[in-house]
């Protein structure tokens, strides 16, 4: 038996991580594969040392904690090179990963060590809108400001991602919150296409009613165990300017502005579909300063007297406020540089149900925590953000063909809640990582006790080890994984394809 026939019976044998890693190891996979691409595709392959390694790796992520350094960097121009990239790396039984928007923070999750390739979806970038302007196809290597720029000389936008940078594959493929979501549901659910590579080489179209909606209906929240999307095909809206900007509040006002949240999310937010907000608690710890905030957004030309009332004077007058008419586009553009790229990011997701004393009991317990934790920690701001999910979010989902996440509209309405860190030393690592597991579990722990706990945690703001598969319908993980067995029965997507939360797994 050749080395090759006797590295792919191992694979198939023992199709776990490990086994793969091992045959890798010894036949250098991943050094033949950069090989192959730097003969065919020399001006689209990368290795260590260069400017386009070195941006590829690092200046397009937005955390420094996954800065990563791969055996070399492969940019696929199209569908086909992308097939290419996925039969070479299955050949030489190579570990890979694949990049969007490099925005998910969670180390080996969107990079890969020298073990390894780096797919890039860089060159991936077509943006191009249908005859009758109601679909928009978008290539993966696009953020979503770059869509909401796109559309926006046509008075349209889509249901996206509320920051500009975020990439498009990893907020669709999760599913993906937006401020649109009261009227038409997660992201996801306004895809109408996906163009992807199957681990065979196999490029497809999947919707919800040709051969393919097996694949459709698991892309819609099922993440990437089965197969890389080159295509999105998203339903447009009409959107010229909408009312949006973010109003701050200070120390003092904070009974006022929980206040505001609680009744935003049972109230204003399934009264009134065009409106959202992402109300958010920043703490300082090494100031002991704590701010709150409130992005605001309303989905019509002219404003709403009431969406906003519990945020706004004389209720609770803002110490300043951005709210304004303007193009979602322009809105993005301005705030990406709250969020720069570069400092050390972690997420963590929690779940509950809208409750006046939870939302106390949590904030009482992220701000305390944090302070006591994490005080000595340079340049360290966390954050918390209530994310409300109404009947009408989860309603339009169902509408729409339904989804992995299954949420249970029953309970609805909710708070999905995202734990955001931030730092600038690799050497806090550790410490900020074990505190927010620490701070993560005792909320969790608090919801529980006192029946606040919703189930379902969203996959874009998890952290490493949350269990998000865990967290949907049994029945929905069951038919996920057949599904997943159908088209990647060598596990091609689980094992060589490192990072993100697998089906097969959970």
């Amino acid at each position: 038996m050749t080395p090759f026939a006797t590295a792919v019976a191992l694979l198939l044998a023992v199709p776990t991580l490990a086994a793969t890693s091992t045959v890798n190891s010894i036949f250098g996979g991943e050094k033949v594969a950069c090989a192959k691409f730097r003969l065919k595709y020399h001006d689209q392959t990368y290795y260590p040392g260069s400017a386009g390694y070195a941006y590829e790796t690092q200046s397009v992520y937005w955390s420094a904690t996954t800065f990563n350094g791969p055996a070399c960097v492969f940019i696929p121009r199209n569908a086909q090179q992308v097939s290419l990239a996925v039969t070479t790396i299955t050949l030489t039984l190579s570990k890979f990963a694949v990049r969007g928007g490099g925005h998910m923070p969670i180390p080996g999750y969107n990079g890969i060590d020298s073990t390894g390739i780096l797919l890039s979806a860089s060159n991936l970038t077509t943006l191009a809108l249908s005859s009758d302007k109601s679909t928009v196809s978008v290539g993966p290597g696009n953020r979503w400001g770059d869509v909401y720029t796109y559309l926006a000389p046509s008075n349209l936008a889509a249901v996206g991602g509320r920051v500009g940078h975020v990439g498009v594959p990893g907020l669709l493929l999760g599913g993906g919150i937006s401020f649109y979501s009261s009227q038409y549901g997660f992201a996801s659910d306004n895809v109408v296409k996906y163009q992807c590579v199957l681990s065979s080489g196999a490029i497809v179209e999947a919707t919800a009613n040709n051969a393919y909606s097996d694949l459709f209906w698991a892309l819609r929240g099922g993440g990437n165990s089965f197969c890389i999307v080159t295509r999105f095909d998203l339903k447009t809206v009409p959107s010229s300017k909408v009312h949006i900007g973010i109003a701050q509040f200070d120390q003092a006002q904070s009974k006022g502005y929980l206040d505001g949240v609680y009744n935003f999310g049972r109230y204003g937010a399934p009264a009134d579909p065009k409106a959202a907000i992402i109300p958010t608690i920043l703490t300082f710890p090494s100031a002991n300063l704590t701010v709150y905030a409130a992005a605001k957004f309303y989905d019509s030309l002219t404003d709403s007297p009431t969406a906003f009332e519990n945020f706004t004077a004389p209720q609770l007058p803002p110490v300043a406020d951005s709210y304004t008419l303007q193009p979602l586009a322009d809105y993005v553009a301005a705030t990406d540089a709250l969020q720069p790229n570069g400092l050390r990011q972690a997420f963590r997701t929690l779940s509950s149900v809208v409750d006046r004393e939870a939302i106390q009991e949590i904030h009482d317990t992220f701000v305390s925590q944090v302070l006591s934790k994490l005080a000595t920690v340079g340049g360290l701001q966390a954050s918390i953000t209530f994310q409300p999910v109404t009947r009408s979010f989860l309603q339009r989902s169902v509408g729409s063909g339904g989804n992995p996440q299954g949420v249970d509209i029953s309970k609805a309405p909710f708070f999905w809640q995202v734990l955001n860190f931030t730092w600038n030393l690799d050497s806090d690592d550790n410490t900020v990582q074990s505190a927010a597991d620490a701070i993560t579990a005792d909320i969790d722990r608090l919801l529980a006790k006192k029946s606040y706990s919703a189930t379902y945690l969203y996959m874009n703001d998890a952290g490493r080890g949350q269990r998000v598969f865990q967290s949907y319908p049994a029945e929905n993980l069951r038919k996920l994984k057949l599904i997943r067995a159908k088209y990647d029965p060598l596990r091609i997507y689980t094992n060589l394809l490192v990072g993100g939360w697998k089906v097969a797994d959970a």
